[in-house]
């Protein structure tokens, strides 16, 4: 199963409308993203301490860097599972971006 990164932009757009007063659905459709993923990160916001009456002020950069880290996949060297795949071939794509033209070995 692959995931999608989250983006700060959908997690702001998310939690204003909700702050607003909208339902989950029509937060999760203006946002463009699943009526799941706003209610994770309306979920996640609550854990870390947001109110819906507290207004859109308090959504600041430390909320949003919760909210991001609760919600994203665990990743516990920093990197997916893509980079893993390629990191096996790391001399071979070195060599392609050092534009020496030679396969590495």
């Amino acid at each position: 199963m692959g995931f999608r990164e989250v983006s700060v932009i959908e997690v702001r757009e998310v939690l204003r409308g909700w702050l607003e007063g909208a339902g989950l659905r029509t937060v999760a459709e203006r946002a463009g993203v699943d009526r799941k993923t706003a209610r994770r990160y309306v979920a996640a916001a609550q854990a870390a301490g947001l109110q819906r009456e507290a207004g859109f002020a308090a959504v600041d950069d430390e909320l949003v860097a919760s909210v991001v880290s609760a919600v994203r996949p665990a990743r516990p060297n920093g990197h997916g599972t893509a980079w893993e795949a390629l990191e096996v071939h790391r001399d071979q794509i070195t060599a392609w971006l050092a534009g020496d033209g030679k396969d590495a070995k």
